[in-house]
């Protein structure tokens, strides 16, 4: 059978990707690894604060939880839980946007979730996601729109 070079190339559809899905993705793989390393630190923080909070000043210094790192009427346990809390909203929306630009299924999104809430998961994971949606766009087949 001979080729027909003006025939359009055959290609899986799960594999063609248009210019727009194609930056989506990689914009959204930029967004994704920023909030994974702002929202990793965020809950390393939160960590080191519930510790001492709740095991370095009751037990070490005899002290009360409740007054723990109240400074003049200003709580910071309370900021940085809240600052996590939005911070992890945010990771939250970029892990979404991630996962459905890569077309990924319902279960790399729960992981991706999780990652924001176990400490130190959130590096190991951007890591590892970094590499694969790049390996996978570099495979991807990118398809331009006709003038």
């Amino acid at each position: 059978m001979t080729h027909n070079p003006d025939a359009p190339p055959q290609f899986d559809p799960d594999e063609v990707w248009t210019v727009k899905q194609f930056t989506s993705a990689r914009n959204a793989v930029r967004f994704y690894r920023v909030l994974a390393l702002l929202t990793g630190t965020m809950l390393m923080i939160l960590t080191v604060e519930m510790l001492y909070k709740y095991l370095y000043v009751p037990f070490v210094l005899g002290g009360s939880p409740a007054d723990a790192l109240n400074f003049g009427g200003f709580d910071l346990a309370a900021a940085i839980a809240i600052s996590h809390g939005w911070c992890y909203v945010v990771y939250l929306i970029a892990c979404f946007w991630l996962n459905s630009s890569m077309r990924w299924k319902l279960g790399r999104l729960l992981i991706l979730a999780l990652a924001g809430v176990v400490p130190v998961m959130s590096f190991i994971l951007e890591r590892r996601i970094s590499r694969r949606v790049d390996a996978e766009l570099d495979e991807a087949v990118v398809v331009a729109p006709k003038e």
